[in-house]
């Protein structure tokens, strides 16, 4: 354990050369970093798809796009057995990276061309799952034909991690997560009116394709670009936003905007933090303290019908 007062100096600048300050620097600075900007990007793209879908059960996999960038990684990682190239060893994390932005992106095209044909979001969700059984079946193909270690390389990676980011990686991740904030921001009001039915944002003067559009690209980066540098990781987009509500007592974009950055930032540190000192995946905490949260957060809404 690295006193406090060293990782101050070392952050700070004045600390010595040594092996505390590149554990310091090169590990657990960008693990922190990546898991606050995760929590926070994996939060507000949940947040968007439940304002899009009208739905609490709504999460940043709905659309298909995490779907995407699992079979861009496994085409990368298991398509060795299939084809006698391994993509994986001859680029390694970058050609996984590289296969999962291709692969999510691939999806969130196909959802933009749904949504600009389809009249309500029950359809595109519908395509969304769709989409998603879709991908898990190539995905299954690729798993029984793959050799034991490219399974076992593809398997880790869905557990999903935040200590395998560099500084290039975050960088990436902070831009796309700057872009998708003002969008956010910036139409508050709009989307509080996207509650209550395309109807009566039509009448309102909301261009409900066009938001509709704006939401799925919003939800696709943020859930892409974090499943791509960090693997598909579960619940967090899902929880947060329920959390902010409870907390908050509203549905209100304008009051929740602030509060769920922060309690996505919190959360993703926390499940992080407890991901390294119990040395599990992250996956199995995100799962085993988010699953019981919705469960509770649904019963206790139970007798409402607005939920969100």
């Amino acid at each position: 354990m690295i006193p406090f007062g060293e990782v101050v100096d070392i952050l700070s600048g004045k600390g010595t050369a040594g092996p505390n300050r590149v554990i310091v620097l090169e590990s657990r600075l960008p693990r922190t970093i990546s898991s606050l900007l995760g929590g926070i990007a994996l939060a507000l793209s949940g947040w968007m798809m439940q304002t899009l879908f009208r739905n609490p059960l709504a999460g940043p996999s709905i659309l298909g796009i995490t779907s995407g960038a699992s079979l861009g990684v496994a085409v990368v990682v298991l398509s060795g057995s299939l084809f006698g190239f391994n993509l994986s060893s001859t680029f390694g994390s970058i050609g996984i990276a590289g296969g999962a932005i291709i692969g999510s992106t691939s999806i969130l095209l196909i959802m933009l061309l749904a949504a600009g044909r389809m009249k309500d979001q029950i359809t595109l969700l519908i395509i969304g799952i769709m989409v998603g059984h879709f991908t898990g079946a190539i995905e299954s193909i690729l798993q029984y034909k793959t050799s034991e270690s490219a399974l076992r390389t593809f398997v880790i990676w869905g557990m999903g991690t935040f200590a395998d980011t560099n500084y290039l990686e975050i960088i990436i991740i902070s831009i796309i997560t700057a872009l998708a904030i003002i969008p956010i921001y910036t139409q508050k009001q709009a989307l509080n009116i996207m509650l209550l039915g395309d109807d009566y944002a039509q009448s309102m003067g909301i261009q409900v394709k066009k938001m509709r559009l704006v939401l799925i690209v919003v939800s696709g980066l943020l859930a892409g670009v974090v499943t791509a540098f960090c693997g598909p990781i579960a619940f967090i987009g899902l929880v947060v936003p329920h959390i902010a509500r409870m907390l908050l007592r509203t549905a209100d974009h304008r009051k929740l905007f602030i509060p769920i950055i922060l309690l996505g930032a919190l959360i993703g540190l926390s499940c992080d933090f407890i991901s390294r000192i119990a040395e599990i995946p992250l996956n199995a905490i995100t799962s085993a303290l988010g699953a019981p949260v919705v469960i509770w957060i649904l019963l206790r809404n139970s007798k409402s019908k607005a939920i969100i």
